[in-house]
């Protein structure tokens, strides 16, 4: 049950105090599609304990949570979000958590920027890392996803996972290949990924390895349409297809509707090409996914995770 306009005034009052809170905050600053309504409240926790008080807080308030990374593989409703978002993200200068735990182990946050992880690993003369190279959003939201690349994916070198569970407890868990699948590593439903521990390799050539994430940064700047808001990938990759190939062999490349169009560059990417809103790129999706299916008989499955009522 939501909770009334007085006990949310209360609760974000509450709030400024274990981090920082906003009121009334469009999702389109949040979100990399740049589309989304207002949420009633954003809040990001100065540390892990105001992140758990804060969440007994409100679930105590009975209010409902939402939690969110970097933004790079939502699509949040035009509506917007009740209750609170609680964002696990690091920007304006501020520093996530990264650093060596031994000497081929790095542990990083949850807010933690990809990047910022590569970058990292390279300083220390790690590597095993490279597939990350160009990609968009937060650790934590690459672990619960298990993102990756035909190169890898965090499964690869992810050795184990700190997360909150349903009752605000931490808990860790090893990631053994029973629990890493295609997108998805198995921790439950109601757990918020606090951070991980990544088992890399020393670089034999370091330059070497500096070197092939400057190329993949390169060819992802020329393979995929960054000039424009997206959420990268929008379809899961069917067994035995690849979902750029399925849309483009139905003829949607280039596909609009409303500000929405399927990309001419790389035709697994759904990009706001014109204030597009939250359901313009919904309907391309479903648009999208009926062509398809129509044409060749495979369903494909969103990789983006639609936030809100739609």
């Amino acid at each position: 049950m939501m909770a009334d306009s007085i006990t949310m005034e209360t609760l974000y009052r509450r709030l400024i105090k274990m981090g920082t809170a906003e009121r009334n905050v469009p999702m389109k600053n949040y979100t990399t599609f740049k589309t989304g309504g207002l949420a009633d409240i954003v809040f990001c926790p100065g540390t892990r304990e105001q992140l758990r008080d804060a969440l007994a807080l409100m679930r105590a308030q009975s209010v409902p949570v939402t939690v969110i990374g970097g933004g790079s593989n939502l699509l949040v409703s035009d509506d917007g979000i009740r209750g609170v978002v609680v964002r696990l993200a690091c920007d304006n200068g501020r520093p996530g958590l990264i650093r060596l735990c031994g000497d081929e182990l790095v542990c990083a946050g949850a807010e933690a920027g990809k990047r910022e992880f590569v970058n990292f690993c390279l300083d220390a003369g790690l590597e095993g890392m490279e597939f990350l190279a160009g990609m968009p959003g937060c650790i934590g939201g690459g672990i619960v996803m298990n993102a990756g690349t035909n190169m890898g994916t965090f499964a690869d070198i992810l050795e184990t996972v700190e997360f909150l569970d349903g009752g605000g407890l931490v808990q860790t868990m090893e990631v053994t290949r029973d629990k890493a699948h295609y997108r998805k590593i198995d921790l439950g439903d109601d757990a918020i990924v606090l951070g991980g521990y990544f088992r890399l390799r020393r670089a034999s050539d370091p330059d070497a390895a500096r070197n092939t994430v400057s190329r993949l940064i390169s060819e992802r700047g020329v393979k995929h349409p960054l000039g424009y808001p997206s959420a990268g990938s929008v379809f899961k990759n069917p067994d035995g297809y690849s979902s750029w190939k399925l849309i483009n062999d139905a003829g949607l490349k280039g596909k609009r509707i409303g500000g929405a169009m399927v990309s001419e560059l790389h035709t697994n990417f759904i990009i706001n090409v014109d204030n597009a809103t939250s359901e313009d790129v919904r309907s391309l999706i479903v648009c999208v996914q009926n062509e398809v299916y129509a044409r060749f008989g495979v369903r494909l499955e969103p990789e983006v995770k639609l936030v809100g009522e739609f």
